[in-house]
């Protein structure tokens, strides 16, 4: 028989690094002397970085005058937590020792590979280690880590604390982290040290996360699938979060707010079998908001003003209303990371995580309802026609539709466009993208309208500040959205009323 996998289960935070020494001093007061290394740690892999590909990391790791070789799988991390196969022994050199593996971690590394593998990138770094308690005789080891990754001539710092359970229940790092957060400030980090050494050595910048496909199967069951979506968005969300708070890379907070937005419209297509608690919804809205008011004056500053200004004759006058409008905007980012810093994203993360790893939309009753929901490719059907009728309305009589009405159909196309996403796994290709695309139409046609209403809104709030080139912008758009209002987005809608559904 063959042994089981060590498994390593461990929760990663990032640290403010200013916040270092506060959470050194908090640790201190408990009980017990922490253990201080020097850590350096060689990280092996091909030269065209084959062994990361596959998810594998082989580190060797010097303390002292003791070395230590592991292997660890990619495994499952949601929101900072992860669980990894993990083999580490003892060995008496700097490079690994292929004799001290068992079979089972040989077989993630072939013969050939072996011999192609050399140091790519280190780290260096002071641990503090601590062992903690938890309920139910829990025992966690917190470590505090604080250095930098280096490869070549590049590096980056490191400042996190690492949560490895010893013993007990994944929910108990959940427990200590949460408290952290809101302390602190940190967020939940999904990406390993391996993973940014390798990112370092291959000269990859930091970039937006758009959203990944999803990979779920029409048999699962339907909280299954729910729980899988949640962990997407937040997954995309928490990705472009840093980028939020310390890049003026627009796309970040474009990302960001589309991670919450398919995150509410995947609560809203599930609202009747996973009610979500309160306090979550209220944190949601509040990071919504947040991020709302800056994408809106990106889109103005970035896309709008520059596709209308090769028509203005009086050059001073725009650049003078440019000017204004985007000392605005920069007033309004700042707002944002404020306000953004006051919801406390870390500790709404983890909360979030926390919740669906408890599965806390369950009681006896409903986990009974759920199991009468499932499988999740019949619920999902369900659910695309029901998202697809309001749409099939509003098309025909568009026409006729108020501007609030009109909005109000620009949500149900984007609500259904996440949906075709969220499910896409569990379909045929063929249909489902003519499907897809002329929603996506929809939507953009849609959007573009919008944009021209948000942008009339900021516009006439900030009038004084933006001057003659406000004015002449204001009746661009005026004009723009009578021609819209009668052209490119009744084709659109006309396009997918014409489109068979797939599922």
């Amino acid at each position: 028989m063959t042994p089981p996998q060590p498994v390593e289960i461990e929760l990663k935070l990032a640290l403010p690094p200013q916040q270092a020494a506060a959470f050194a001093k908090l640790m201190a007061r408990r009980r017990g002397a922490p253990l201080q290394q020097e850590l350096v740690t060689r990280y092996f892999d091909t030269p065209d970085f084959s062994l990361s590909a596959q998810g594998v990391a082989l580190r060797v790791r010097r303390s002292g005058r003791r070395w230590l070789q592991t292997l660890k799988t990619e495994g499952e991390r949601h929101g900072g937590l992860s669980r990894r196969a993990e083999y580490e022994m003892a060995i008496s050199r700097g490079k690994p020792d292929w004799e001290k593996f068992p079979p089972e971690a040989l077989a993630l590394v072939p013969q050939a590979l072996r011999a192609q593998l050399a140091a790519v990138f280190e780290t260096r770094f002071s641990r503090t280690a601590w062992l903690v308690g938890g309920r139910g005789g829990a025992a966690i080891e917190v470590a505090l880590d604080i250095g930098e990754v280096r490869a070549g001539r590049s590096s980056q710092p490191i400042c996190e604390i690492e949560l490895e359970l010893k013993a007990g229940q994944p929910d108990v790092l959940f427990a200590l982290a949460q408290g952290w957060a809101r302390r602190f400030g940190c967020v939940p980090l999904d990406l390993s040290k391996a993973e940014r050494g390798v990112r370092l050595a291959r000269g990859e910048a930091a970039a937006p996360a758009k959203s990944a496909p999803l990979a779920l199967d029409g048999g699962m069951r339907v909280e299954d699938g729910f729980a899988a979506i949640c962990q997407a968005c937040l997954a995309q969300f928490q990705a472009n979060l840093p980028g939020v708070l310390a890049s003026d890379d627009i796309e970040y907070v474009h990302q960001a707010r589309v991670a919450l937005r398919r995150l509410r419209a995947a609560l809203r297509l599930y609202r009747e079998a996973c009610a979500v608690p309160d306090a979550l919804l209220a944190d949601l809205r509040a990071l919504a908001a947040a991020l709302g008011s800056t994408r809106d004056w990106d889109v103005l500053c970035s896309e709008t003003l520059p596709a209308i200004a090769p028509h203005c004759a009086d050059a001073a006058a725009w650049q003078r209303g440019r000017q204004a409008l985007e000392a605005r905007r920069t007033e309004v980012r700042a707002a944002m990371r404020t306000a953004l810093a006051q919801a406390q994203p870390g500790a709404w993360l983890l909360a979030f995580q926390r919740w669906l790893l408890q599965r806390g939309w369950r009681d006896a009753a409903e986990a009974q309802r759920l199991v009468q929901l499932s499988p999740l490719k019949k619920w999902a059907r369900r659910a695309l026609q029901q998202g697809h009728r309001p749409i099939v309305r509003g098309a025909r009589r568009f026409a006729q539709l108020q501007p609030e009405q009109r909005h109000a159909l620009r949500i149900a196309v984007k609500r259904q466009r996440y949906a075709a996403e969220f499910f896409q796994a569990l379909f045929g290709r063929g249909g489902q993208r003519r499907y897809q695309a002329v929603l996506r139409d929809a939507q953009d046609s849609l959007g573009r309208a919008n944009d021209a209403q948000v942008a009339r809104g900021l516009l006439t709030g900030a009038g004084a500040d933006a001057g003659a080139m406000g004015q002449f912008v204001l009746g661009w758009l005026a004009a723009r959205l009578a021609a819209d209002a009668t052209g490119e987005n009744a084709k659109h809608l006309q396009n997918f009323m014409e489109t068979a559904p797939y599922w």
